[in-house]
């Protein structure tokens, strides 16, 4: 459920990395499942710099939304996903965020960018 804002297969009832879940070829899910692992929280190398985690675009959403179920276990983050984004949004507004911006907006103590990142920092 750590990609439940990103991944469709999370918002569908998704097993997990680990155990097979997600997209194929995903690179979060090749490394859960080399680990052994449930998912990036339950590494001792976390944070990494492999897949997504190495992009600077997507880092911050991605450390944040694990610490986050670090702290909260799986439930308690899928259930505060599902009801935060639960009108839709689009995720890759949520591109540049550093963990604690991507904290806040899922907490609801700040607005979910309705912006493209990519046009508000000029590259657009």
């Amino acid at each position: 459920m750590v990609c439940g804002p990103v991944c469709c297969h999370a918002l569908e009832g998704c097993v997990g990395c680990g155990a097979g879940g997600g997209a194929e070829g995903c690179g979060k899910r090749e490394c859960c499942r080399e680990r052994h692992s449930e998912g990036c929280w339950q590494c001792t190398e976390f944070p990494c710099g492999k897949g997504f985690f190495g992009d600077a675009a997507w880092r911050g959403l991605n450390v944040g939304c694990v610490q986050m179920v670090k702290e909260m276990g799986k439930t308690g983050f899928g259930r505060l996903v599902l009801e935060r984004l639960k009108k839709g949004f689009d995720y890759g507004y949520l591109r540049y965020q550093t963990p604690e911006q991507i904290e806040a907006i899922l907490r609801g103590n700040a607005d979910i960018p309705r912006e493209d990142p990519d046009i508000t920092r000029g590259r657009g």
